[in-house]
């Protein structure tokens, strides 16, 4: 019986027990007015503690374990673990299973703020290196095999990988080549796939298979983004191939996920893999990619308009406007057509589209940019442009997460060593992190937040 149908059951039954346990609204026996308005009546009574009979998440032998069992066949892993504490946990407790204090780990310098995060907690020292940049879009490219190896060829100490594939913007890494090379050197790879939640069921509309099944030892998916589940369920895969026990990775998950795992939470994950796997989310994927492709055929009929393509996720909708400034049409879409965007840089804004993303949609998207393309319009465009550049380490993320540090003003702060996190949020990639030299680029960046629209007239 699976979780979803052991709820379903007992509320059919009426076989709910006497519990002098948490969570202590007992399912539904007092809930706050303003929450059951907001929330309804059917997230408390599937709100629950390890009861008789519902296992375990920290130590599954039950019910827990046969869900993830059955997650694990749908992505054809050696184990799969649900993330009811979403991705971030997922990310730190594959490096919690991999790294040790003082263990080198080469990280891509687009990946997402949770792996700064796990080089605090494990210690390991990061050997970061800058992917190749998109000039015309503002993006970061592919991670190619040939660099990762040029970097484990110099530094045979390289105990593990960790690249981003899909990248914010959609961009896949070639995992199958980059596989091979941390193979031949002896390094883990470990994936951050949050933004392919959608990749196991959608191969046949992005080229691109999972990263397990490609030679990735773990990956991490992030359901809440593309997939349709509510903030913030995730997975964590092992592949078949890995080394990796499935002990070591549970150990590390206990470490950072709450000892009061959300059943509402695991539930959905349930019941959005099933869907997925079922003909009807097969159905309801097709339907998602056949929309992309409509929108971006229409888009061709726009001068004006162009859309990214490459070695990419179609479904991540990255586009440009020749005659205008990102920022100004962000601008416009907000202020003018209520739309907004999920990111803008200085060249090209993303639209994240995925299950839930509906036709009407689309149309209202597509209606706007015509409206825009044959606006005249005048932007006027402040802030100066930064160098993106590979920060110069002094302390590790973990020395300095533990040193003393001192407030001073952002305009002195040129040469000094960072204290604090800074990164633009969404997407979450650090700019520079703690224990690294603040540049005169850096603090551009942070007094002017890249660049601001301070006025656009319409003739």
């Amino acid at each position: 019986m699976s979780l979803i149908q052991k709820v379903t059951y007992n509320k059919k039954f009426n076989k709910k027990t006497c519990n002098f346990t948490t969570p202590s609204h007992s399912q539904g026996d007092f809930i706050c007015p303003e929450a059951e308005n907001l929330l309804g009546r059917k997230f408390f009574e599937c709100d629950m503690s390890e009861t008789e009979g519902f296992d375990n998440l920290r130590a599954p032998d039950g019910i827990l374990k046969e869900l993830q069992y059955n997650i694990s066949k749908i992505y054809t892993s050696k184990c799969s673990f649900m993330l009811p504490n979403g991705a971030t946990t997922g990310i730190i407790a594959a490096m919690l299973a991999v790294l040790n204090s003082f263990d080198e780990v080469l990280v891509a310098r687009n990946c997402h703020v949770s792996v700064y995060n796990g080089l605090v907690l494990t210690g390991a020292t990061p050997v970061w290196f800058m992917p190749e940049r998109d000039e015309k879009w503002d993006i970061f490219k592919s991670v190619t095999a040939e660099e990762i190896e040029r970097k484990l060829k110099s530094n045979p100490l390289i105990k593990a990988v960790i690249i981003t594939s899909p990248t914010y913007e959609g961009v896949y890494s070639s995992i199958p080549q980059i596989s091979e090379v941390t193979k031949k050197y002896g390094a883990v790879l470990i994936v951050d796939e949050s933004h392919g939640a959608l990749s196991n069921f959608a191969r046949d509309y992005t080229g691109y298979a999972p990263a397990i099944v490609s030679g990735a030892d773990i990956s991490v998916h992030s359901l809440h983004k593309t997939a349709g589940a509510p903030a913030p369920c995730g997975l964590l895969h092992i592949a078949k191939s890995s080394k990796i026990t499935p002990e070591a990775v549970q150990a590390a998950l206990n470490l950072v996920t709450t000892t009061s795992p959300s059943y509402p939470m695991m539930i959905a994950i349930e019941a959005v893999v099933n869907f997925l796997f079922s003909d009807k989310g097969k159905n309801e994927v097709r339907k998602l990619y056949d929309l992309v492709e409509d929108f971006i055929a229409k888009t061709h009929y726009l001068d004006d308009v162009e859309v990214y393509s490459g070695f990419n996720d179609k479904a991540k909708l990255l586009l440009r406007m020749k005659s205008l400034p990102a920022q100004a049409v962000a601008k416009i879409l907000n202020d003018d057509f209520k739309i907004e965007e999920e990111f803008s840089n200085d060249n090209a804004l993303l639209f994240l589209t995925g299950i839930g993303t509906q036709k009407r949609k689309f149309e209202k998207l597509l209606s706007a940019l015509k409206e825009i393309s044959v606006m005249e319009v005048e932007a006027d465009i402040v802030g100066d442009k930064y160098n993106i550049e590979l920060p110069r380490m002094i302390y590790t993320p973990r020395e300095a997460y533990f040193h003393p540090y001192e407030y001073i003003d952002t305009e002195k702060a040129e040469g000094r060593i960072c204290a604090e996190v800074v990164l633009p949020y969404p997407p979450g990639i650090p700019m520079i992190l703690p224990g690294e030299v603040i540049t005169k680029d850096n603090i551009k960046f942070i007094m002017t937040d890249k660049v601001k629209v301070t006025g656009i007239n319409r003739k």
